[in-house]
């Protein structure tokens, strides 16, 4: 087989008719100088395909926290006017007793009913009337014995007024006040600068109160028929009266009210018997009567005979004279 030899690529800036591969001075010196640029690329490839030193920078510098500012001031309020308060509606005063005339008069006062019982001629005196257990305002027509007392006052100008004042009440405050507001209620009526307290029985509980309290307006003198003023002088005859009177608060009325304590500042009169086994005149008269004494008052207690509502006790003279000799 015959070898053929191809002629190889002319090298751009070869010289025309020189063999590409014929050694020459001028081929040796392209090959020294293509072998240096050799030499000089490889390390400029290697270096370009080589991951380069990592350069040092430096540090960033530490964010600084920004300066610490108060909060921005809050716009200012508008002006608004506020409501006011809504005000607890005030209680209403108690009405007024109708103009009456000469007569027996049903009313009602503090809620109470209460009778009123006009003279002919008035004197310018009003009488308040304490009612006795199991007894109502209505004594003061249908009692045999007070009644009698009653038609007196009238005829000599005196208008007397009652008040249910919670039945059986021994001394309760709801009976205090009911008895307080109609001497009030009958008072301003008629224009009397001068009121007496009468009391019987139970009664002088209440009445013990209001003339130690100053309840009554007005007040000249006390006067009182077989008057209790000890409630637990009666307490073991009469246990579940008087707890249903005062409920809850009996311990304290026994406490308080045994006895009433009278001062010297209202003069007082009482009709009682030694023989009286249902209000016992030494626990209830005679100490009542000692108090206003101590006190530097005048206090009288008038001897009466027999039993618990003896016609003795019913003295319209005494009374009478009593009042006089009180008024101003």
């Amino acid at each position: 087989m015959t070898r053929r030899t191809l002629p190889g690529p002319t090298r751009r800036g070869a010289r025309p008719g020189v063999p590409a591969g014929r050694p020459g001075a001028a081929p040796r010196a392209s090959r020294r100088v293509t072998g240096t640029c050799a030499l000089l690329v490889v390390p400029l490839l290697v270096g370009a395909c080589a991951r380069p030193a990592p350069v040092a920078r430096p540090p960033l510098p530490t964010p600084s926290a920004p300066a610490a500012s108060s909060p921005p001031a809050p716009p200012p309020l508008p002006d608004v006017a506020l409501p006011e308060p809504a005000l607890p509606e005030p209680a209403l005063p108690e009405p007024a007793l109708p103009e009456l005339g000469p007569g027996t008069h049903r009313v009602d006062v503090a809620g109470e009913a209460a009778l009123v019982r006009m003279p002919e001629q008035r004197n310018g005196r009003v009488v308040l009337y304490a009612h006795g257990y199991d007894a109502e305002a209505t004594a003061l027509l249908n009692d045999r014995e007070f009644g009698a007392v009653a038609d007196g006052l009238v005829a000599a100008g005196y208008v007397v007024a009652a008040s249910d004042a919670a039945g059986d009440a021994w001394g309760n405050a709801a009976s205090v006040d009911a008895h307080a507001a109609l001497a009030a209620a009958v008072t301003d009526l008629v224009d009397a600068p001068e009121v007496f307290l009468v009391a019987e029985s139970m009664g002088g509980l209440a009445g013990a109160q209001m003339v130690a309290d100053r309840r009554i307006e007005g007040l000249r003198a006390y006067a009182a028929i077989s008057p209790l003023c000890d409630l637990s002088s009666v307490y073991d005859g009469y246990t579940a009266s008087v707890d249903a009177a005062h409920g809850a608060t009996v311990e304290q009325a026994l406490d308080e009210l045994s006895p009433v304590a009278l001062d010297g500042a209202v003069p007082v009169l009482f009709w009682a018997s030694a023989a009286d086994r249902t209000v016992d005149r030494e626990r209830n008269a005679d100490v009542c009567a000692a108090q206003v004494v101590a006190d530097g008052g005048r206090a009288d207690v008038i001897d009466a005979a027999g039993r618990h509502g003896d016609p003795s006790t019913y003295d319209l003279d005494a009374m009478l004279a009593f009042f006089e000799s009180a008024a101003g």
